[in-house]
């Protein structure tokens, strides 16, 4: 009686702890919200008027992309419809200066990725080269050297992948994000990241203007309020988004990797949580960043939101900035 008795308890504990492991991967399918229903009533920041900003130029300039299913970039969409994540640099042209939020892709970049995992090639390393950040900027007639800067918005692969192309570019990146990059982040992955970086001078920034929009603190790029920086912490402890407001054109906020998609602020929902807790420095920040970017998006729906992944945004955006610029040109 004694070996039926084991047996049937073993049968019952293997049930068991399948039936929660069954549980807890169903759940991680189902929506989490964590927002009061409340919070789009609240009011936020009035944003200066755009008459008197001057005119900039704003073109996303895509490198790369992979396809994953929908099901991953945003939790609760039982989905297994594609969702294209673009790898792209913002090229911005201000009168009193031209520069690269993030950098997309380098010519060179299969032979920086030679040494990698297996594990990271199939996961975080995903990428189809379609047009590298050099042959883009020859395209459009630039060099390097036309470049004043470029900024991070974070110190992950794939967002300083192009600098081995942008020789003598100088690198902004906020204070915050070096420091905590610099502990470890930076020689992961057989130093991944500190190779991408090169030889190019860094310039650290520290956000000790007011609070912008809802957002804690800023850095005024050219002190004329038409690009802002902001801290969106989170996804990293020092990632940034970029606020652009111009004279002429749409206003817009590009916000790195704080959301993959328009689903992640607008209802807000995570990724799935597998995936989010492998690109996730402080889940309880970034839920908070995408809470504020949804205070945002009620507060100011003029502003497009757009993360340097969606490629969806990115595409629309593309669109409607060269019919503009088509009409402005007549």
């Amino acid at each position: 009686m004694k070996p039926m008795k084991l047996r049937n308890w073993l049968a019952l504990g293997g049930f068991t702890v399948g039936f929660i492991g069954a549980a807890v991967v169903i759940s991680s399918f189902l929506p989490h919200p964590f927002v009061p229903e409340h919070i789009a009533e609240q009011k936020g920041d009035l944003l200066p008027p755009v008459a008197t900003l001057p005119d900039i130029e704003v073109s996303f300039l895509r490198c790369g992309s992979v396809v994953v299913p929908e099901w991953l970039t945003v939790r609760g969409k039982l989905s297994t419809a594609s969702h294209r994540v673009a790898h792209s640099a913002v090229l911005i042209k201000h009168p009193r200066g031209t520069f690269l939020y993030d950098t997309g892709l380098c010519t060179d970049l299969p032979l920086f990725m030679m040494d990698q995992s297996f594990f990271f090639e199939q996961t975080l390393g995903r990428y189809e080269l379609e047009q590298s950040i050099g042959s883009h900027l020859e395209r459009l007639h630039l060099t390097p050297g036309d470049l004043d800067f470029a900024v991070l918005s974070h110190l992950h692969w794939d967002h300083v992948a192009g600098i081995p192309d942008l020789p003598g570019v100088p690198l902004w990146i906020n204070r915050v994000e070096f420091h905590a990059a610099s502990q470890s982040r930076l020689d992961k992955n057989e130093h991944l990241v500190r190779r991408l970086l090169c030889r190019n001078s860094i310039e650290l920034l520290d956000f000790t203007g007011p609070a912008y929009a809802g957002f804690r603190s800023s850095y005024d790029i050219f002190k004329d309020g038409s690009l802002v920086l902001v801290p969106l912490p989170g996804h990293t402890p020092g990632q940034v988004g970029l606020f652009i407001r111009r004279a002429h054109g749409s206003s817009l906020f590009i916000v790195g990797d704080a959301a993959w998609s328009i689903d992640n602020y607008a209802i807000p929902a995570t990724m799935h949580p597998w995936f989010w807790s492998l690109v996730t420095s402080d889940d309880v920040t970034a839920k908070q960043t995408l809470i504020d970017l949804y205070h945002l998006s009620h507060q100011h729906p003029e502003i497009a939101i757009i993360g340097m992944h969606d490629a969806q945004m990115q595409e629309a955006f593309m669109l409607t900035e060269q019919a503009r610029q088509k009409i402005h040109s007549i």
